[in-house]
This record gives C-alpha cells, structure tokens and sequence, in this order.
C-alpha cells in the first residue's frame, strides 16, 4: 500500500473510531433505571403558621404526590440530555442547597454556562426565574435549560418525548401521574413543576426561632426594636439578624421570610467589570417594577441555605461568605446603573434631596443628574461580621439537604 493510501486508511479508521466512541456516549453513560417507593411519599410539606401566606398547600390534586414523584425522577435523569452527559441535578446538588460549587457549570459537551447556576429555595413561590428574569412562570422554565444548546441539548422538546417513549420506566410513571401512559411535553413541565414546588425549604434555626417567636406575622422590625426576641437563635445569631434587618441594610434587598425581596426584585450591586461575559453581553433585566431594574440589574437571589450555595454572585466571582461582605462593606463600584439602594443619600454635597429615592433615582427619573450620592460603604467591623456570617449560618436547613424525597432515586452503573 502506498503512503498516501495508508494515510487516508489511517484517517479512516480514526473517523470511524470517533463515530463509535460518539455513539456509544449515551449507552455508556445511562440509561439506568430510578429506584422509587412502592407508593409515592407525600410531597406536600407541613410549614408553620407564620409561612402558611408565603408556602400555600399545593391545589388539590389527588395525584399531585405521583406528579412530584415523576418529577424528582425527570429531574435527576441524564437522558433528559441530548447525549445522556448531564441531568438538572448534575448543576443543582441537592448537598448544596441545589446549587453547584462551581463558578460555571459544565454542559453536556463540557462547554461552561455563561452563568452560576442558581440554588433552588422555594422555587413556586417566585415570580421570575434565571438571573435576567426572563421566564416568570415555573412549568415553562422547567424545561428552557434542556433546551438550552450549552447546557442540556435538547433542540426540540419533540426529541426528547421521543426518547422517554423508549425508556420503559416512563409510561408506568407518567400513567401514574396522569393516568395516561402518553408522554407528552405539557405533562413532562406539570411534573417536573410539581416536584419544584415541592421542594420547601424552612426549617432552619432561624426558621424555627422566627416561626416561634412570631408566629401569625413575619416581623423582623419588631426583632430590631427590641419588642420581640429570637430565644431560638444565640445572642451572635440574634446581633446578625438584627444588623441584617437594621444599619447593615442586607434585608432592604433581601427582605421578606424567603430573604430574596419576596421573590421579584432585581439590582445592579455595582460589580466590578460585570458589564460583559464570554457572549460579550450580560445583561439583566430590562425593565419592571421593583427596586433597581434597568440593562444590568440581576435576580436578588434568596440566601436560605446561603453558606451552602458558594461561590456566589451571577457569575461565581466570590468564593466566599467573606468575599460577599467585602463587596457590600467596602466594594461597591459607582457604576451609572448601581441600585439606589446601595448608594448613600445622607451624602448632601451636591445640593440632592437625600433619602427621597422616587427623586434621586435615575432609573426612575433618568432626567436626574447622576453622582448626586456614593455607593454606600458599611466598613464592617470584625465583630459585625462574624455577627452576620452567624445569622447566615443559622438559615440552614440541614433536614432540606438530607430529604429523601429529593435525593437521587438511580442507580449506578
């Protein structure tokens, strides 16, 4: 055989190879089969009276447990991806408050994700989804990252149901659930939204001691005046809670019992060179109703379960607790679009109008000349914030983390 010809065999032989190796990706990597209870456990979770507002009991369904049950295995499935790589729990660790260690999370080709992905606390009782907002309804944005080419492959959603007709634990599953053995892709969002609004998180310790302490009406000013106390929280917790809520200003964002501005606040929190990433762009939300919404503002995220969601921010950036602290106590940047909230209107050098932000808001009144105020600087002191990393702590929900109804129900090659 002549060199050439050898060559080109060659070649062959390594296309070949390449072809084999692509298609036996999925076999390799799934499918494996879920192992479920008998009967699905209830999904529906007792909350205390002072959440009843904030975690309404799910309608009745008297098949919503089968649905949730559906869901969790939906949810934990790799061959919910194109090639079998990657399943929603692959990013979102139950360990971690279902969210991942990592700045990017790696999609099915191992292509990163232009941002963190977020922890998942509560999610049915939010009113927009993703860090830009762009999706407020929860059974449509179960199925936007499958969909996503980055992150789980799924061009058209009409592949996918043909692919769960060949997986033979679906039908039994979706008949359950639905009492129809067809798959289809409304019934595919109701359950895997179903097992989401499922996933309630509030029972932590401070949890416990606010459910105690105020048990008809979240009242955290109640706590910074002096007329309630936290019993179940130590005094560095309760000083943490009492900052948070008070002269540290976190809960003018992070306000409400979920600690995320209840669910559809957005902010610009002034971070250095967050104007662009990989796609050149980073834009939030464009427009809407509360706080600092604008062409850069971001989801505030809830902070249950906060200690164990790092790294933190929309693309990863603070490894840590104490990096976060850093930024709001002394790091702010004075960008055009930074939130009202993070800028100090006791600052009167110009002739503003300090504390009255429906003026001094240029988001507002974007007539109204900029650097009128400074962003805010905290200057934590140590014991301020050893006080707040305590508060902080103390919103873990050790029994959330550990629940079996949320774990992996498959099995291992």
């Amino acid at each position: 055989m002549k060199p050439t010809s050898l060559s080109h065999f060659a070649l062959l032989s390594v296309v070949l190879a390449t072809y084999w190796v692509g298609c036996s990706t999925l076999e390799e990597s799934g499918p494996s089969r879920p192992v479920l209870p008998e009967t699905a456990p209830e999904y529906r979770t007792e909350v205390a009276q002072i959440f009843d507002v904030v975690f309404p009991t799910p309608q009745e369904d008297p098949l919503f447990n089968q649905k949730a049950q559906l869901g969790r295995v939906l949810f934990h499935d790799r061959m919910l991806s194109q090639n079998g790589a990657v399943s929603c729990n692959s990013c979102h660790l139950q360990s971690h408050g279902f969210a991942e260690p990592k700045a990017l999370s790696s999609g099915l080709r191992k292509e990163l994700t232009e941002r963190n992905a977020s922890h998942l606390a509560n999610p049915a009782q939010q009113s927009a989804y993703f860090w830009d907002g762009r999706a407020n309804n929860l059974s449509e944005q179960v199925t936007m990252p499958i969909e996503n080419h980055v992150e789980m492959g799924f061009q058209e959603l009409s592949s996918l149901v043909l692919r769960m007709n060949d997986l033979d634990y679906y039908p039994p599953l979706f008949e359950a659930a639905f009492g129809t053995s067809d798959i289809d892709v409304n019934n595919i969002q109701k359950a895997l939204a179903a097992f989401l609004s499922s996933m309630v998180t509030c029972h932590s310790k401070a949890d416990e001691a606010a459910a105690e302490a105020m048990p008809h009406f979240w009242d955290p000013w109640g706590v910074v005046a002096g007329d309630i106390t936290l019993d179940g929280l130590d005094a560095l917790e309760r000083e943490g809670f009492e900052l948070f809520h008070g002269e540290a200003q976190c809960a003018n964002c992070h306000g409400g019992p979920h600690f995320n501005g209840w669910g559809l606040d957005f902010a610009d929190i002034g971070l250095e060179g967050a104007s662009s990433n990989s796609s050149g762009t980073d834009a939030g939300i464009q427009g809407g109703f509360i706080g600092g919404w604008g062409p850069t503002a971001m989801k505030v995220p809830s902070l249950r379960n906060v200690a164990l969601t790092a790294p933190y921010m929309h693309d990863g950036r603070f490894a840590t607790l104490d990096d976060v602290l850093d930024h709001y106590s002394h790091g702010i940047q004075d960008v055009a679009t930074l939130d009202h909230r993070l800028r100090d209107w006791s600052f009167n050098a110009t002739g503003g109008f300090p504390g009255n932000i429906f003026v001094e808001d240029p988001l507002i009144f974007p007539g109204f000349s900029q650097g009128q105020a400074p962003p805010v600087r905290m200057n934590f002191s140590p014991e301020e914030r050893t006080a707040l990393k305590a508060f902080l702590n103390s919103l873990t929900d050790y029994s959330f983390i550990q629940d079996e109804r949320f774990s992996n129900p498959f099995t291992r090659p």
